[in-house]
């Protein structure tokens, strides 16, 4: 999803605490449980090596089996592909071994701490991603019912776009509170986040995303609801998101989870690559030196669950694609819930059935990539008319558009080195 409207108030206030996914509905300090000395828990010395099934090897699943060996446990990883899940990074053919194509998550908002917790942990950088409009990006085409502009910043766009913006934000301040919430997710006060956010509940458990925009002063014009379904808001054209909650959206902008991405250099599935080899300098009943990778066999973790289901002594049991059975006190599931209604077998019994009807009620939303690697980021070079005259533009620029390919990335490692051009990223 890409964006030139801007997601929110603008808040540059330096002297503030900064937003971070503290809230609105798990109001947890997650980096200051990381950053606690004492980790993030104990277990008795007597459970010291226990068994506890993690099923799913995404970031989440790596990240909860490092943590598990941490304490003094064992976890068993199952995993159905690779490592890394929805982190997915692969080369080109013949290629520059430095170019890769992010085929799952390729950028992450700094408000998203914990996450930064570990790529420090495990010594990855990270660098600005050129989202529309972006510092780190020179220059941005709108491509719209035909019409395109040319811009390196907002104001360089017709007011259509900036009336929007603030119609935008005019529509989160009237109808979400967004000061109420910023002020309090900066200064972390959980008391005033449920306030706030109980009433809203409430007030919007049944509004979709485009209802809200509907019943807005704000976005009464059809052509400022259109355009900003085009070019959204943060990363997105979101447009395809107006059927869903209002509450699904608001948790996205109260967290700046659309803000200020940056991208992982050298590619994102790093992280639970590293995390799987990485040998933890403090850690429980382990000898040093034990890494996740060192407690599987052959280093690789089990293959696919194919059944789940509920034993004697409320402990879990787990058939693998091998056709091996264990059985655990505990078990983790972090794979996506769909998995457990289409691609594992489970007995009703393992969960309680609000729980079955919630995940029946969750859905995920696809999206397809298209990457071409070039010898060198041409886009960098200054266009000039058909007589050799400087346009003032440049050769080419990360482009928004209605059309099929919806948003153009450029990717570039420097003057001069192989880049990656994302010609085209749908939803």
């Amino acid at each position: 999803m890409t964006s030139t409207v801007p997601n929110a108030v603008e808040h540059a206030d330096e002297q503030q605490p900064p937003i971070t996914m503290f809230g609105p509905d798990f109001p947890y300090a997650y980096d200051d449980f990381l950053a606690h000395p004492a980790g993030l828990g104990q277990i008795p010395a007597t459970e010291h090596g226990t068994e506890v099934a993690v099923i799913g090897g995404g970031l989440s699943g790596i990240v909860a089996a490092y943590e598990l060996m941490k304490m003094g446990l064992k976890p068993v990883v199952y995993e159905a592909d690779q490592i890394g899940g929805r982190l997915r990074t692969v080369g080109f053919d013949g290629c520059d071994p430095s170019l890769t194509a992010e085929m799952g998550a390729m950028r992450f908002p700094p408000s998203s701490t914990a996450l930064q917790h570990y790529i420090d942990l495990v010594g990855l950088e990270t660098r600005p991603f050129p989202n529309p409009l972006a510092e780190a990006t020179p220059s941005t085409v709108v491509d719209l019912k035909g019409e395109s502009h040319y811009a390196e910043t907002i104001d360089d766009l017709p007011q259509v776009y900036r009336d929007v913006a603030a119609a935008w934000n005019r529509c989160l301040e009237e109808g979400a509170d967004f000061s109420d919430m910023n002020r309090a997710m900066r200064e972390r006060d959980v008391e005033r986040i449920r306030e706030i956010w109980s009433k809203l509940v409430e007030k919007l458990d049944n509004q979709t995303f485009y209802g809200f925009l509907c019943e807005s002063e704000a976005f009464k014009s059809f052509r400022h609801r259109e355009i900003f379904g085009q070019v959204g808001f943060g990363t997105g054209g979101w447009d395809t998101d107006f059927p869903n909650s209002i509450l699904e959206i608001l948790r996205v902008v109260y967290t700046e989870a659309d803000d200020h991405h940056r991208g992982i250099v050298g590619g994102s599935q790093q992280l639970p690559l590293r995390l799987w080899e990485r040998e933890p300098e403090k850690i429980l009943h382990w000898p040093h030196g034990t890494s996740l990778k060192s407690l599987h066999v052959n280093g690789e973790p089990r293959p696919a669950v194919t059944r789940l289901h509920r034993t004697a002594g409320n402990r879990i049991t787990v058939t693998d694609a091998n056709g091996d059975i264990r059985t655990y006190r505990a078990a983790i599931f972090t794979a996506q819930s769909w998995m457990l209604l289409s691609k594992i077998q489970c007995d009703d019994a393992l969960f309680p059935i609000d729980h079955w009807t919630a995940i029946e009620r969750t859905h995920y939303m696809e999206s397809s990539k298209l990457f071409v690697p070039v010898d060198r980021p041409f886009w960098l070079d200054k266009a000039v008319d058909d007589r050799g005259n400087p346009t003032g533009r440049d050769v080419m620029s990360m482009t928004l558009t209605d059309r099929m390919t919806r948003g153009t990335y450029l990717l570039d490692n420097g003057p001069d080195k192989p880049a990656v051009i994302c010609l085209s990223y749908t939803w």
